[in-house]
């Protein structure tokens, strides 16, 4: 049993373990798919190790919940893949037995990762900012992120792709912060900022 597995289990421990197995499976052979490069179980993993740094959360499970399901559907030339992501968190959620007010809320937070987004709530916060860690890294992993998400859409032409890419650096330099909590403010703003100016003049 992988490190992935076992902390999987831990998140829904007292349900039944052929069915987490079975669960596992499925979110894992998502992430595994050929196309993607940096949306994959390596991303929520990172998730999740960021998850640990903290401990103030309303509820802490369903973020979890949600950082292993917000990718689990990517398709990078469609604009719904946070929407198809809590419907497939839905359906698993349902399968393990929980409760409708937290599968809603779940499925809430799965489409918050949608950027831009509002995050209001300190889990909200917590979530989207931890989605957008890999924007502080450091230069060298951050210059991987750029590559791996080129190879994402690596069908769109070159010059198209430089269009839509420089479109969501700037947006993202535009805005008054990247991040929305004062601990990865403080972390990671002016890091993430340095990187994704020098990301524009790459392109």
């Amino acid at each position: 049993m992988t490190d992935s597995q076992t902390r999987w289990k831990n998140l829904f421990k007292g349900k039944d373990e052929s069915l987490l197995d079975r669960e596992f499976q499925l979110l894992a052979s998502r992430y595994a798919e050929s196309h993607r490069f940096y949306h994959t179980m390596e991303h929520v993993v990172s998730s999740l190790q960021h998850l640990d740094d903290f401990s103030d959360f309303k509820n802490k499970q369903l973020v979890e919940i949600a950082l292993w399901f917000h990718d689990v559907v990517y398709e990078p030339l469609k604009g719904n893949n946070e929407e198809k992501s809590a419907l497939f968190a839905q359906k698993a959620m349902e399968r393990l037995g929980f409760d409708v007010k937290s599968i809603n809320r779940t499925m809430e937070l799965i489409i918050l990762t949608k950027h831009p987004s509002q995050p209001k709530t300190l889990d909200e916060q917590y979530l989207i900012d931890i989605d957008l860690s890999i924007l502080g890294s450091n230069p060298a992993l951050y210059a991987e992120y750029e590559t791996w998400i080129r190879k994402e859409y690596r069908y769109v032409p070159w010059f198209l792709y430089k269009r839509g890419r420089r479109k969501i650096l700037e947006s993202f330099l535009a805005q008054p912060s990247i991040y929305s909590s004062a601990e990865f403010s403080e972390r990671y703003e002016s890091v993430a900022r340095t990187n994704l100016e020098n990301a524009l003049l790459s392109l």
